[in-house]
């Protein structure tokens, strides 16, 4: 008998999964560290630098140092961050999700990654990648937008020069649009039922004369202009699927039964007793 030889056959258009050849780049993450321990190991003008991060991303900061700039202690003094007076041990990644040095001194430097490495925690030794677990971004924030730019430790200098460039391209008016945005994502999500309507729908919002008012500070008209777009996408998806759009949406985003969106008393319409095929049709790019 004879016995089927299996061939690999490579499928189009799907990228390779394997080991890079050359040397691995870093994953790009953004960290929910609300209500979480961070230990900062230092207290200088860097590790100052590395609370107020921290802090603004809503972390539980601990700073582990003999001494601290008059900041720092004025935010322990407040009970904003908790100071260890004292220098760094090895039990105090304990328990944390993410460690941070900023010292002068190698032999702490040292101990903090490798009592990060062995229990398993993400470290990060200001200015010596060798004894980086994770590499912390140059940060460009416009409100909700945030950019971040790495080099993937090779030039911290380079990377602050390209998130000043993004800076200067990066005016106020993205914050303003991307608010919008955020206030249209829930309202999307229950009135276009797949992920590609409501990809066009946004994608058109933001190339589009809505984005233009976004971006200029008209918040309201934009808002109107987007939910009116909205509505267009909804009763094309509802053609498409051979169903009767069930309502609309007002200014706040809320449905609305469709009889009383014309004006006329009553509710919505009962549903058709019988559904026609669905035609194939595209939503209005």
């Amino acid at each position: 008998m004879m016995r089927a030889r299996i061939v690999p056959v490579a499928v189009a258009n799907r990228p390779a999964v394997s080991r890079p050849k050359t040397q691995a780049a870093y994953y790009p993450v953004f960290l929910d560290l609300r209500g979480r321990r961070v230990v900062v190991v230092g207290g200088g003008l860097i590790a100052q630098r590395k609370v107020a991060a921290l802090l603004r991303a809503g972390a539980e900061v601990e700073v582990v140092s003999p001494d601290m700039t008059r900041r720092l202690a004025q935010a322990a003094a407040d009970g904003v961050i908790r100071h260890v007076a004292r220098r760094f041990q090895f039990g105090d990644v304990r328990g944390v999700w993410l460690i941070c040095a900023a010292t002068d001194d190698q032999v702490v430097n040292t101990r903090v990654y490798q009592a990060a490495c062995k229990a398993r925690v993400f470290a990060n030794i200001v200015d010596q990648k060798s004894l980086c677990s994770f590499l912390a971004p140059s940060i460009a924030r416009r409100g909700q937008l945030t950019v971040a730019v790495s080099t993937g430790g090779a030039s911290p200098t380079m990377a602050k020069h390209v998130r000043r460039e993004l800076e200067r391209v990066l005016g106020p008016e993205y914050g303003r649009l991307l608010r919008l945005m955020a206030g249209l994502r829930d309202a999307a999500k229950r009135r276009l039922p797949t992920y590609a309507a409501r990809r066009r729908y946004f994608e058109e919002l933001i190339g589009g004369r809505v984005g233009q008012l976004a971006q200029r500070g008209r918040s309201q008209a934009a808002r109107r202009g987007a939910l009116a777009l909205m509505d267009q996408y909804a009763q094309k998806s509802q053609r498409c699927s051979g169903l009767r759009a069930p309502s609309r949406i007002n200014h706040t985003g809320e449905a609305v039964p469709r009889a009383l969106a014309r004006g006329t008393q009553g509710s919505a319409l009962p549903p058709r007793a019988h559904s026609p095929e669905p035609r194939a049709c595209r939503v209005p790019s």
